[in-house]
């Protein structure tokens, strides 16, 4: 079993990266609860949900490399992707919790929460390059491009329900008439508003310098062995 992870982790380095990422932010949060007390274990629970999508749309892409998928079904794929990406950034809301850390360790939870929130992040933004990379070859770069967006928009909308309704993902299959509810009186606050977009600009901006960085390795790599 460890020498097929090893396996898989060699020959997929972007995966292995950010499970390094998230090690650390681990080895943070245990060396905390060893010297302190457990308050911050929900950063595992919550850095487990920002793989979920990740996990999930690369068995997708692998599926749709070997054999295109039937259209319905990869749509469905698709949205149950989007209902979970928000949980990668959403880590970066639990640096609200600093309020209440002890003054003599306020940097040190600064620093494993900032980790926390730098690997969600990274799980997320390759989990939206592979979702870029399957709409680009079945269909087009510009309708990828849109997709992107669109999916940014609603994630910061759903970051926004995550943090100040308390919704969570499987909400839509276990309280679906209550989470409809949620939303339909989220819409009308601003403040939503305002947070979606501001979550929305930032996630996109993101994602453009993360999407122009790989591109940018990618033709480097492609040149150096032409």
């Amino acid at each position: 079993m460890l020498e097929k992870l090893v396996r898989y982790l060699q020959s997929n380095q972007k995966v292995a990266l950010l499970a390094f990422v998230s090690s650390a932010a681990m080895t943070l949060l245990l060396f905390r609860m060893l010297i302190h007390n457990w308050d911050f274990i929900f950063l595992a629970w919550n850095l487990f949900l920002a793989w979920v999508p990740l996990v999930f749309i690369k068995s997708v892409w692998e599926m749709e490399a070997r054999r295109r998928l039937p259209f319905g079904l990869l749509m469905g794929y698709l949205m149950i992707w989007l209902l979970f990406f928000p949980n990668a950034p959403y880590i970066i809301t639990d640096l609200k919790h600093l309020k209440g850390a002890p003054e003599n360790i306020i940097w040190y939870d600064a620093l494993m929460i900032f980790t926390f929130s730098v690997a969600g992040f990274l799980t997320g933004l390759y989990s939206i390059r592979i979702v870029h990379r399957i709409i680009t070859r079945r269909w087009n770069e510009r309708l990828a491009w849109l997709a992107i967006l669109m999916s940014m928009v609603m994630s910061g909308f759903g970051i926004f329900l995550g943090r100040y309704g308390r919704w969570n993902s499987w909400d839509i299959v276990t309280q679906p008439g209550a989470l409809a509810r949620g939303i339909f009186k989220s819409i009308q606050d601003p403040m939503a508003i305002k947070h979606t977009l501001t979550f929305s600009f930032v996630l996109m901006l993101l994602y453009f310098a993360f999407h122009i960085f790989a591109e940018l390795k990618q033709n480097e790599r492609t040149h150096r062995f032409s």
